[in-house]
């Protein structure tokens, strides 16, 4: 697989914002290669599929380095695509995540109150060219009141929470219209909470077992020792090898309908999930194991499977899948094209902002991460994701300078006041106008928005 190169290119003076240790220096900004080469010409014919499977970790697929082979199907198809190795959802909920994707907008400009604002969305942006629209899901938090339905020409939410009846309805949708060009939502509930034995994946339990855990967890729970944790770890990896196979059915479909060809397909996640890494379960901070997401994309004409270390969050999709296709938008947003170079020092955002108790934020730059804690307490915590990728020893104390600028850099991209700016938008405040005009430019001459 091939790695990306660096260039540097001269641009406008930059502020002290990007003058952080290891960022440029003063009267130049680097770029790095954008991934158009990988892709060839945008072809209008190109349909795009996007199939992302809720609470996935990166780390829990075998392209991205686990151990245990609970994505067979999803590893070998890797092997023909472009792997992004350095993508972050835009927060660590389901909706505050798909909100950001959508819009091309961090979750704190456009979900508040709990609902979408009235942002033109990615769907829409391709029902205006003419692609027919569908998206379809079991995750009850993305229902069609809280705005997630706009743009799709159908769009289904069932109820049942059953991913075998979600796939039964993905394969007949793409039956009944694989004749038009499309661009489709496959949204699978798997591997989210509750974690279900399945008679599939028992070669990933172990035998014998006899705890409270025995055939599934509840949506919340807490674990009493390290064999509970062993044991729902195990339920969480069956539940991939499951989603794997689920995603295999939609590829195989794919090729019986004569489009595999013609079909751009994506796969990816919402969040992911912690096991105790840092404390805790489930999806509730903005730790690596919780915002690192798989982002693979399959391109017919890619020659060659390929990976990227190049810095993404799940907000570019909304800008570049439609690129793929030669379709362009005006809108401004905190998302990038990745047909386009990208700012080597960019800035990456994340939010929790679901949980009544917890307002976060996480902020990766280069190789620092910086985590701004609003409430229950204010606190800041700095990490270096090279030397520490399991964010174990926070470097706040020893580089005061460096957790400035990070904090700064926050307040920019924010237009203000970090915890004010996510209080306001969880108690659904109006939203106005976040950033100035003069905010705006100075943001797009750091390569911060497009």
């Amino acid at each position: 697989m091939v790695k990306f190169l660096r260039i540097t290119v001269l641009v406008g003076t930059l502020s002290l914002l990007a003058a952080c240790d290891k960022g440029p220096s003063s009267g130049q900004v680097e770029f790095q290669p954008s991934l158009s080469e990988y892709f060839g010409e945008p072809r209008a014919d190109m349909n795009v599929l996007v199939i992302s499977f809720d609470t996935l970790r990166a780390d829990a697929l075998g392209v991205y380095g686990f151990n245990r082979p609970v994505s067979p199907n999803i590893d070998a198809w890797a092997q023909q695509s472009l792997v992004l190795d350095r993508a972050w959802s835009s927060a660590q909920a389901t909706p505050t995540s798909f909100a950001g994707a959508w819009t091309g907008m961090y979750p704190f400009r456009v979900f508040r109150g709990w609902n979408l604002t009235d942002q033109e969305t990615l769907a829409q942006v391709f029902a205006s060219a003419g692609y027919k629209t569908v998206g379809l899901t079991d995750n009850q938090q993305l229902m069609v009141e809280r705005g997630f339905a706009v743009g799709f020409d159908d769009y289904q939410l069932l109820e049942s929470g059953d991913d075998d009846e979600l796939l039964a309805l993905s394969l007949d949708w793409l039956e009944n219209n694989h004749q038009q060009t499309f661009f489709g939502w496959f949204h699978f509930l798997s591997p989210h909470t509750p974690y279900t034995w399945r008679e599939m994946s028992k070669q990933f339990y172990e035998e014998g077992y006899e705890g409270r855990f025995q055939k599934t967890t509840k949506g919340r729970f807490e674990v009493n020792s390290e064999a509970e944790l062993k044991r729902v770890r195990d339920l969480y990896d069956g539940e991939i090898f499951y989603a794997d196979s689920l995603f295999q059915q939609i590829l195989d479909k794919l090729s019986e309908l004569g489009i595999a060809d013609k079909t751009i397909v994506v796969l990816t996640s919402d969040h992911g999930e912690e096991f105790m890494d840092h404390g805790g379960l489930q999806h509730d901070s903005v730790y690596e194991e919780i915002i690192r997401v798989p982002l693979i994309i399959y391109h017919p004409d890619l020659k060659v499977g390929a990976r990227s270390d190049l810095p993404y969050s799940n907000v570019d999709l909304y800008r570049s899948l439609p690129a793929l296709v030669g379709i362009t938008t005006d809108k401004v947003v905190d998302g990038i094209n990745f047909l386009e170079p990208v700012p080597l020092h960019r800035t990456v955002i994340a939010t929790a902002m679901t949980d009544k108790l917890r307002r976060e934020f996480g902020l990766v730059q280069g190789d620092d991460k910086y985590h701004l804690d609003c409430s229950p307490e204010f606190a800041e915590r700095l990490f270096n994701l090279v030397s520490d990728p399991g964010e174990k020893q926070s470097l706040a104390l020893d580089n005061p300078k460096k957790l400035e600028h990070m904090y700064e850099a926050l307040e920019l991209v924010t237009g203000g006041d970090p915890c004010k700016v996510i209080r306001a938008a969880v108690s659904g405040e109006s939203v106005e106008s976040n950033l100035t005009d003069e905010q705006l430019e100075q943001l797009k001459s750091l390569g911060y928005i497009q």
